[in-house]
């Protein structure tokens, strides 16, 4: 059943750091076949490279699509927060901008005795140096990227608390943060990786149909018209934010944001002024936010001072759960910013208690299966289902966790409309998530 020759380039791209070394391999044809993408392949290709404790990221059939929420490329590794193997999803334009770049999975295997950038662009493979970056901040760490490396169209990229090797470090796609609660960053510095790159080349050839299927899949979407959206506010609803916290977050000037092909955002920029106690002026700033449990975390530990706090978590590459944690309370905001930037430097950090554990059914060991970054506003088996599906098909988990009017079938049929092939498909999923 050759229904993927469209959807991936069938190539994975090998870097071992140890050697300094890269080179691009065939994607096994049967792999996909039995795997059908994403988390599954990853899974696959870790197990094939274990000993040498790889990072794996790829991509699902899906990805870079007309299919709604097509972002996602996904990150596999051994979590060393929580100590099992972890996927962690990686939206925004991440995944196209992978898939797009010539290859569909990463394996990242060994560690470089100096820190380096992996750049991916038009199938090829260069390890770059990232000495320069070590100890920048994020934002200073991108200007220079973008300065070096023309078109530099998905940044992964790790801040200070990751050379530091804070257990709380948080990878960010490009200034925006990530769902990384599971070490991700924390990894990557342990293998001297210091970031990824991917440039985009445009494109795979999708069919019509495909575009027909989607409009289709929106209006189904659309069709409640008392249905409200306010991006970034929306989910922070749906977890359960407290009025209280409403009135301070709703003062900001709010910007909904959404992922590649995405038709319902949950993400928001946000416009805010605050008083910067250590320059003691008033500043405009603005924010990014696209992790509802993180800053939902932040928020009810420090009201109206979220802001500036997430600013600053995204400034140093810090995960705002794990900040939270280790906060001092009634704090000034002064106090605050040197508490978070101290945090990404000081490795000692208690254990940490992930509040997305606390919030809905969803069993704790899949949130630490899954980065322990998604939402779990679905009952917990009705989650898992619909994460898993999303980790391996390619579509943002959060888009299928909040709508579930949209069907495993709707997104297969972006795959085949083939009633036999359906069925074959429909069963090669069942097995996957089953086991």
């Amino acid at each position: 059943m050759k229904l993927f020759n469209n959807l991936y380039n069938m190539k994975v791209g090998i870097v071992d750091l140890s050697e300094l070394s890269s080179e691009v391999i065939s994607l096994d044809e049967q792999i996909v076949e039995e795997k059908i993408g994403g988390a599954a392949i990853n899974e696959d290709l870790f197990n094939q490279y274990k000993e040498d404790v790889p990072l794996v990221i790829g991509v699902g059939p899906l990805t870079g699509s007309f299919a709604p929420a097509s972002c996602l490329a996904v990150a596999t590794f051994l979590s060393p927060r929580f100590g099992n193997l972890c996927h962690v999803p990686l939206m925004l334009r991440t995944g196209p901008e992978m898939k797009f770049s010539g290859i569909d999975f990463l394996v990242v295997k060994g560690s470089a005795s100096l820190p380096k950038i992996v750049h991916i662009d038009k199938g090829t493979i260069r390890i770059l140096s990232a000495e320069h970056l070590i100890g920048v901040d994020i934002p200073e760490g991108l200007q220079r990227l973008k300065k070096e490396i023309m078109d530099s169209r998905s940044i992964l990229l790790t801040g200070p608390a990751a050379d530091n090797g804070i257990p709380g470090a948080s990878v960010s796609i490009g200034f925006n943060g990530s769902l990384d609660k599971a070490g991700l960053a924390f990894l990557m510095a342990s293998k001297n990786l210091k970031g990824v790159i991917f440039n985009g080349t445009g494109g795979l050839p999708f069919t019509e149909d495909n575009l027909k299927h989607n409009e289709t899949l929106e209006r189904k979407l659309f069709e409640d018209e008392g249905r409200k959206n306010e991006g970034f506010l929306t989910m922070l609803d749906k977890i359960g934010i407290k009025e209280n916290l409403k009135g301070v977050i709703k003062k900001a000037k709010w910007r909904d944001m959404a992922c590649y092909h995405c038709p319902s955002p949950c993400m928001s920029s946000v416009q805010f002024t605050w008083h910067d106690p250590r320059k003691n002026s008033r500043v405009e700033d603005n924010i990014f936010l696209s992790d509802h449990l993180g800053f939902l975390a932040l928020a009810k530990k420090s009201g109206r001072d979220v802001f500036p706090l997430s600013e600053s978590c995204r400034r140093f590459g810090l995960d705002p759960v794990a900040v939270t944690e280790r906060l001092p309370e009634n704090e000034s905001l002064l106090e605050s910013l040197k508490a978070i930037e101290k945090m990404s430097i000081t490795p000692e950090e208690p254990e940490i208690k992930n509040e997305s554990h606390q919030i809905g059914e969803a069993p704790a060991e899949m949130h630490k299966l899954f980065g322990g970054g998604i939402p779990p506003i679905l009952p917990g088996e009705l989650w898992r289902k619909r994460v898993c599906l999303s980790m391996i098909l390619g579509v943002c988990p959060i888009f299928l966790v909040r709508f579930q009017q949209i069907s495993e079938s709707d997104l297969l049929k972006f795959l085949t409309k083939n009633e036999s092939d359906l069925s074959i498909l429909e069963e090669k999923i069942r097995f996957i998530l089953e086991n």
